[in-house]
């Protein structure tokens, strides 16, 4: 049987499943080790550095993704925008309990801590199916994305390589003067640039068939 949802409704209850498939997705490739993704790697890097958690650093980090839209929008800028506030708490939340639920994963199986990675990778598409397909407003690590592509009008997906590469040079760098090391960053990172992007145009093809948006 197919959700028969009213519309309003149904974009809440699919904003806040991607809320939590996102969230539940970059933590189990965070939580294996094998290098988050793309995206958080900054905040991955900074709560080794501060000691603070995951859900807090991501958090801050899209509070200054959020600041970095107003100075580039200014007067474009729309309220409505600073809904991304609460959207990117509750997701911080949601972080710090994911990562607290999968903080017992263990294991001295390379391959098995990479199918974890993958599976996590499918958990992050298809939130990010959902919340496209919610219509809502973006998180702010997306709305900065979208926030340069209009103002540079440059193509959307460029400025989101260009966005991702950034944070995980910033990391990079980061770790290396802070750490010693780069912190997060291996091949889990790189199969998350590529595949996520993959599996979200599969899965939003299957979620259109047994869930038509109206």
């Amino acid at each position: 049987m197919k959700p028969n949802l009213p519309p309003a409704l149904g974009d809440v209850g699919q904003l806040l499943l991607g809320i939590v498939f996102m969230s539940f997705g970059i933590c189990l490739i965070s939580a294996v080790h094998l290098g988050t993704t793309p995206i958080s790697s900054l905040p991955w890097a900074l709560s080794k550095i501060s000691g603070l958690t995951f859900g807090t650093t991501t958090f801050l980090c899209n509070i200054v993704f959020l600041c970095i839209q107003i100075l580039l929008l200014r007067k474009e800028f729309s309220k409505l925008n600073f809904l991304q506030i609460p959207l990117v708490f509750l997701f911080s939340l949601c972080t710090d309990f994911w990562m607290w639920f999968l903080s017992g994963i263990h294991s001295d199986s390379y391959w098995l801590l990479l199918l974890l990675s993958l599976v996590g990778n499918a958990f992050l598409a298809l939130g990010v199916a959902f919340e496209i397909r919610s219509k809502s407003i973006p998180l702010p690590g997306e709305g900065l994305v979208i926030a340069v592509s209009v103002v540079s009008r440059q193509p959307f997906y460029r400025i989101k390589i260009g966005n991702d590469v950034t944070m995980v040079v910033l990391a990079a760098i980061l770790g290396w003067f802070f750490l010693n090391e780069i912190y997060g960053i291996r091949e889990g990172t790189v199969i998350s640039a590529f595949l996520v992007g993959i599996l979200v145009k599969f899965i939003s093809k299957f979620l259109d068939r047994i869930w038509p948006i109206k």
